[in-house]
């Protein structure tokens, strides 16, 4: 959950590079050990990073979310 968050600030900050490796991250992580919950507040933040969608690590982590 803590990466999460870390990746929800950066966007607060508008920097979407850190975001998206945080939320990759978590992501990977929560799949791996099965946190349906941490799954979901990544799934929630994809919205936010719509804009970003050209930025570094935003389109790898979108790709990763859907599949």
């Amino acid at each position: 959950m803590f990466l999460t968050y870390r990746a929800a600030s950066h966007l607060d900050q508008k920097e979407p590079e850190p975001a998206a490796a945080a939320a990759t991250e978590a992501l990977l992580l929560a799949r791996r050990i099965g946190a349906p919950r941490c799954v979901q507040l990544v799934d929630d933040l994809l919205p936010r990073f719509q804009p970003y969608s050209r930025a570094q690590g935003v389109p790898e982590l979108l790709h990763l979310a859907a599949a």
